[in-house]
């Protein structure tokens, strides 16, 4: 904070110096000075580094690497994918594809198969992150070999809590007559009843479409 880099300079600045007003503004100016400077030197480190860097520095990567960007990803996910563009190596191999595949959803995210003789990979991605299965093709289409085909998509279940409420009124009627010989007299008397029931269920979300062969 500047009124700390404010106190360190008085300290250094002899006593007969401090009560000078001229004095106080110049400790006061460069104290400001140290501020920014300690705020440019901090940015500048964090952008040494890919998943803390800022937006500014993520747009250089990413004109670096051709990778267009849509307007409503969010920072975080355009990190994660120029770290997928860098991270890309060959010869391709099962051991780094699922690796990756963890790093991105987890072990229990998604599922994998492979058919070594029809050269088909399945994929399943269970994990309902953000922009899941784009970064899932963006990983596909750099590393696995064009003679195998691709069969991948995202399917993700979640709950939706809800709640039922029931409502009920019970009313009596009294009437009061003298009974004579054959009287007859009816009562009209009403009941209305109304339930509501909702229910929402997600079950499958399919995105990508479901098959695709690789370029």
């Amino acid at each position: 904070m500047v009124n700390e880099v404010l106190e360190i300079l008085q300290r250094q600045l002899p006593q007969y110096f401090r009560s000078i007003i001229e004095f106080q503004q110049i400790l006061a100016a460069h104290a400001y000075g140290g501020e920014q400077i300690k705020k440019i030197v901090k940015q500048l480190q964090d952008n040494f580094y890919i998943m803390i860097c800022d937006e500014a520095s993520i747009v250089y990567y990413e004109r670096l690497l051709g990778i267009e960007i849509q307007p409503e990803e969010p920072l975080e996910f355009r990190r994660i994918r120029v770290m997928l563009k860098l991270n890309m190596m060959v010869p391709f191999s099962v051991g780094f594809l699922r690796d990756r595949l963890t790093e991105l959803y987890g072990r229990d995210g998604y599922i994998m198969s492979i058919d070594s003789t029809a050269c088909q990979l399945k994929i399943k991605v269970t994990s309902d992150r953000y922009g899941a299965i784009d970064l899932l093709y963006d990983l596909l289409w750099d590393i696995v070999p064009a003679h195998i085909q691709i069969i991948a998509n995202q399917e993700s279940r979640n709950t939706v809590p809800g709640r039922l409420y029931a409502g009920g009124a019970v009313s009596g009627i009294t009437h009061i007559q003298t009974i004579y010989y054959e009287t007859i007299h009816g009562v009209d008397v009403k009941s209305n009843i109304g339930v509501c029931v909702s229910q929402i269920s997600i079950y499958t979300i399919h995105a990508g479409g479901e098959e695709h062969g690789s370029i």
